[in-house]
């Protein structure tokens, strides 16, 4: 009777551990299936922890400012449920996102790019304010693969490559904000597009890095880039000399 009575305990505690194990898988093969249908449909998925990110925040705005941005968002909502048309969606998408970011509410900014991206995801700019979201959740590896893919999606925007670099600079990865610079000027060197918007951004980081010298040779060029600047670009070279 004793020895019946164990061996039903054991079949119990076998079926319990074996539930539990069926529920776990369920649960982690459900959110994998829900993050292959993001990736599928946008490009992109969440390569950090949900749980860990500051999904809302408390935005200094004036009271004034507060009320119309809500205004707009609620406005832009109501519009989404009766467009239809491709175009108008993307837009209201894309407006949404940045009303709420401006909020705080990056939940819901961050559901709206995903939106957007669904619709077109080949949109430098939409790629980038994505990351500029992912950013300030602390989604940092995502944030990294959504700036990079704005490089990818055109080499030759200065401001893509100044946020990447921007982006390396707030996780302190010194070697890869140098080489996004330097990857930066070899690239728009073959197109149309000015680099001094990168020139400028990588002497402040040298300056930063107490790199003088290097920051002098940069700003030396720049005189010859932006002739109108001369005097204050050469007033800021002689600050760093003086630093030395």
């Amino acid at each position: 009777m004793l020895k019946r009575h164990k061996t039903a305990i054991i079949v119990i505690l076998v079926l319990i551990i074996a539930a539990g194990g069926f529920w776990y898988m369920k649960n982690n093969n459900s959110e994998d299936n829900d993050k292959e249908k993001i990736f599928f449909a946008t490009g992109f998925t969440l390569f950090d922890n949900e749980t860990e990110l500051v999904w809302t925040e408390t935005v200094q705005l004036s009271e004034e400012d507060r009320a119309q941005f809500a205004k707009r968002a609620a406005e832009i909502k109501v519009d989404l449920a009766k467009q239809a048309g491709k175009d108008d969606r993307l837009a209201d998408y894309n407006n949404l996102a940045i009303y709420q970011n401006y909020l705080g509410n990056y939940r819901e900014s961050y559901d709206a790019y995903l939106e957007s991206l669904k619709l077109e995801s080949q949109n430098r700019v939409v790629w980038q304010n994505f990351a500029d979201v992912l950013l300030k959740i602390k989604a940092y590896k995502s944030a990294e693969f959504a700036y990079k893919k704005a490089v990818e999606l055109n080499k030759y925007i200065p401001e893509s490559y100044v946020k990447l670099a921007n982006y390396y600079r707030t996780v302190s990865d010194d070697e890869k904000t140098e080489a996004t610079y330097k990857l930066a000027i070899q690239s728009i060197k073959d197109s149309s597009e000015s680099d001094t918007l990168v020139l400028n951004d990588y002497a402040d980081w040298l300056v930063d890095k107490k790199r003088y010298d290097e920051a002098i040779k940069i700003l030396e060029e720049l005189i010859i880039k932006q002739p109108g600047n001369k005097e204050a670009i050469e007033r800021e070279i002689e600050q760093l000399r003086n630093k030395k």
